[in-house]
């Protein structure tokens, strides 16, 4: 009996000690997946607080928008040089930064005008001088002309300022001019058109509004949430400002989606010379929009080919170019997608390969479908350029759609492959976004 206790309590105490033996491993190995699930955690944090870091650096041009007014007694020439009052009125204030893009030397092209005088024929008989030689006249005349660099600068401001051949919607605002005060009203009224620049399709569009070249003071709208037709119907006031120095100067007007965790996307901007503004008539605008040069996907270079007698309607994905980039590397690992869609239905799929780490990716894949030709009016093809990513969901950067019932450049591409059967027509098309 002596011997079975014994070995009883011996069986007890081995039991006891492997059951310590297995607690203390399960707990080891649950202090290390608790750390290993905290570093897996903070290293996501910071990989995302760098992000929004890279996002929203850029420098912060936000200024006082109210600056005080000039004494009742002082003269109209001594406001001219001091800085002037832009009083806001009806507009909430904001710090949000944006980007204001100049164009290059357009202070000097402003500010630097030369006014020839003209020169009264002497009489050197009389006054005892020499007169002056051909080759002195024609270097005063060069002197007077701008250099090739101002010559350039004024054809980049002359092309800023037309009208856009594919316009980021259009935008209403009116003038008036306050002889007696010296003060320039303008009203935003309204935009409509409006490209979306959030995942749910819309935009919260505001604008931002100067005087070129004074570029320090800016007065902004209030935000429309979820609108790509937003209306504001705000007024804003520019004191001081003598129709002499406002001729000078030029409206500008830029238009911003809104994003509160991140940097304000720049839709596009509107440049309106005050030289050639009617104030006596009060002038009401609609002006097209031009787009930001950062919202800008990219262009796409797309051979099609269709032969009626087989129904083969062939497309060749040659090279992309200045593509949106995606990644915080600052490129892109761009590849095409194509769907054929019949009406609005899909019918086939086709993709390239993946490019890694290219803003302007070669392809050089055709891809062929059998479209007969009682269905090729109904037809469309879609071309998307996505973005792979190996952990997360793939972006879009842009689309294109090919059918007799698309963009301006879109359908002519598609008119010329049907009207030239057998005959591959190549053309570049500008992404963009649906």
């Amino acid at each position: 009996m002596v011997i079975r206790r014994e070995r009883e309590k011996k069986q007890k105490n081995s039991i006891y000690n492997m059951n310590i033996t297995m607690i203390i491993v399960a707990s080891v190995l649950g202090s290390l997946a608790v750390l290993l699930t905290m570093g897996i955690s903070i290293f996501f944090c910071c990989f995302y607080w760098k992000n929004c870091r890279n996002k929203k650096s850029g420098p912060d041009e936000t200024e006082p928008l109210q600056m005080p007014k000039a004494t009742p007694g002082s003269k109209p020439e001594t406001q001219n040089d001091n800085v002037k009052s832009l009083i806001r009125h009806n507009v909430e204030d904001r710090t949000q930064p944006g980007s204001l893009r100049i164009i290059p030397s357009l202070n000097t092209s402003l500010t630097t005008q030369v006014v020839p005088q003209q020169v009264e024929p002497t009489n050197t008989s009389e006054k005892g001088g020499t007169s002056m030689n051909s080759s002195g006249a024609m270097s005063f005349l060069q002197s007077l002309l701008p250099s090739a660099e101002q010559q350039e600068a004024d054809a980049d401001l002359a092309r800023e300022m037309c009208d856009p051949d594919e316009p980021a919607g259009q935008i209403q605002f009116s003038l008036e001019y306050n002889f007696t005060s010296s003060t320039l009203i303008l009203k935003v009224i309204q935009a409509k058109g409006l490209p979306a620049k959030d995942i749910i399709g819309t935009s919260d569009p505001y604008v931002r509004v100067c005087l070129l070249p004074d570029k320090k003071h800016k007065l902004e709208t209030k935000v429309k949430h979820r609108t790509l037709n937003p209306r504001w119907n705000e007024t804003f006031y520019f004191e001081g400002y003598p129709l002499t120095k406002l001729q000078k100067s030029i409206l500008y007007l830029s238009i911003f989606d809104y994003d509160r965790f991140s940097r304000d996307d720049p839709i596009g901007d509107v440049y309106l010379p005050l030289t050639d503004v009617d104030f006596s008539e009060k002038p009401c605008y609609w002006k097209c929009i031009r787009p930001a040069e950062d919202s800008k996907l990219g262009e796409i270079l797309v051979t099609l080919l269709y032969i009626p007698r087989t129904g083969e309607l062939s497309i060749t994905l040659v090279k992309a170019r200045n593509l949106k980039a995606k990644d915080i590397t600052g490129y892109s690992d761009p590849y095409v997608k194509v769907w054929l869609h019949r009406g609005d239905k899909r019918i086939e799929k086709k993709k390239t390969r993946v490019h890694k780490k290219i803003l302007d990716p070669v392809f050089n894949e055709t891809f062929r479908f059998v479209v007969p030709w009682e269905h090729i009016r109904e037809t469309s093809l879609v071309i998307t350029v996505m973005d792979f990513d190996t952990v997360g969901r793939n972006e879009v950067i842009g689309k294109i759609v090919l059918s007799s019932r698309s963009g301006p450049t879109e359908t002519k591409h598609w008119g010329d492959m049907l009207s030239k059967p057998r005959t591959s027509s190549s053309q570049w098309h500008r992404l963009k976004t649906f």
